[in-house]
């Protein structure tokens, strides 16, 4: 069964949650959530991209992360 994580790079580092999430809904929900709430990775990752990547490595999900003003 796949699981899935959520993950921030801006071209010269990446970071990712560690989660293990059973669907893929639920990720990209999160990733949505964080992408509006904000929270420290969606700061230091600022002009980067949130990935939701499958437990086979497979990006299936992105979306820009917004530049700060």
């Amino acid at each position: 069964m796949k699981t899935y994580d959520i993950y921030f790079s801006d071209g010269k580092m990446s970071d990712n949650k560690g989660f293990a999430l059973k669907t893929l809904e639920k990720a990209i929900h999160m990733a949505e959530d964080m992408l509006l709430k904000g929270n420290s990775y969606i700061d230091d990752y600022a002009g980067g991209i949130i990935s939701v990547v499958d437990s086979e490595g497979e990006t299936v999900w992105s979306s820009p992360i917004p530049k700060k003003n």
